[in-house]
């Protein structure tokens, strides 16, 4: 298998990295956003932000910490919501960030 390949499919930690940095780095300018211009997108747009962040945080910790005895001390029902929660929160987050960004758009144009 090509070098680049195999470090792309397998050795994922600096893509993560650099994904969480970056939600991070949403997040930071959303919140920013939010601030100066006093607008319901902006703060919807860091709660996407942050939604995301933290979903993208589960979906990375989940192996170390979401074990098999883990899972069978909770039952099978809570381990089936605990493994679609990383899913939900994302999902959920990318819409706020859409929504977020919409409504800082129509803000805007109320204000022009």
């Amino acid at each position: 298998m090509d070098l680049l390949l195999e470090i792309l499919l397998t050795k994922t930690f600096l893509f993560d990295a650099f994904g969480v940095i970056g939600l991070g780095l949403l997040g930071l300018a959303a919140v920013r956003l939010s601030q100066r211009y006093q607008s319901w997108g902006g703060s919807l747009l860091s709660s996407g932000a942050l939604l995301l962040l933290l979903g993208r945080l589960m979906a990375l910790l989940r192996p170390q910490i979401f074990t098999p005895g883990l899972q069978d001390a909770l039952g099978r029902s809570m381990s089936d919501v605990l493994l679609l929660a990383p899913t939900a929160l994302m999902t959920m987050g990318l819409a706020g960030i859409v929504w977020g960004l919409w409504g800082h758009e129509q803000w805007l144009r109320e204000e022009r």
